[in-house]
């Protein structure tokens, strides 16, 4: 979480997060107040701040984790090094897909964040879905207490604290169309400055060979567990 008083960025992993802290801080108005990588808003919420969220196609998400763990990075990695079965990190096909089968099983929950056994189960989500929720709502774990299994979308449409969202897939085009929105927070010149000279980021060599092609009952279990995402930001 990046907060500038006006304008709070919501950093999510592996959407591109990395790339837009380093735009924000080069092209917002506004003094940098607090920096917590991707870090919850508990106290201190500002309603009438713009709050900007990052998002990212599930599979592609889950692609970009797995290859960054094939470099042995990410907390992610670490956890499940720690579970001995780092080792179904293989640069193929078939370890990517065993890998997302792991992320989609609910029992593997405990595993993955203290607190997504009970988001995972009472809502059947999924791990993207876990972490997204825990940066769109206000004081998350509190509220998802309050949501009943079957309110989650309506309540998140109701309760998410996001104003302004960017896709990973459009980042240049979606930051341009932020800075249209708020000249008074945003410097499109430095904005410009920084788009045209900032080389890539935390961009896996790894992996380089693997595809989103995976099995239909996968695709089917991974649409189904991350539902939210696909219908609020991927409805084709």
């Amino acid at each position: 979480m990046l907060d500038f008083g006006g304008l709070v960025y919501l950093d999510v992993q592996k959407t591109g997060s990395t790339f837009i802290t380093g735009f924000l801080r080069a092209a917002c108005r506004l003094p940098e107040r607090h920096y917590h990588q991707h870090g919850r808003i508990r106290d201190g919420y500002r309603a009438e701040a713009v709050h900007v969220i990052s998002v990212r196609d599930p599979l592609r998400q889950y692609l970009s984790l797995y290859r960054y763990g094939l470099d042995g990075r990410g907390g992610l990695w670490h956890r499940l090094n720690r579970l001995k079965v780092a080792g179904l990190y293989t640069d193929s096909q078939a370890g990517f897909q065993r890998f997302l089968s792991l992320m989609l099983d609910a029992d593997l929950a405990e595993s993955l964040a203290e607190d997504f056994p009970q988001t995972a189960r009472k809502f059947d989500i999924g791990f993207l879905t876990h972490r997204h929720l825990m940066l769109a709502l206000h004081k998350p774990l509190a509220t998802l207490r309050s949501i009943d299994r079957d309110d989650l979308a309506s309540a998140y449409r109701k309760r998410r604290i996001w104003t302004d969202r960017l896709r990973q897939e459009h980042l240049t085009d979606d930051l341009r169309a932020l800075v249209a929105r708020y000249p008074d927070l945003l410097d499109a010149e430095a904005a410009e400055t920084f788009l045209s000279a900032a080389p890539a980021i935390n961009r896996s060599a790894s992996g380089s060979t693997l595809t989103t092609d995976i099995p239909p009952e996968l695709r089917d279990l991974l649409h189904r567990k991350e539902a939210l995402i696909h219908r609020e930001f991927y409805p084709d």
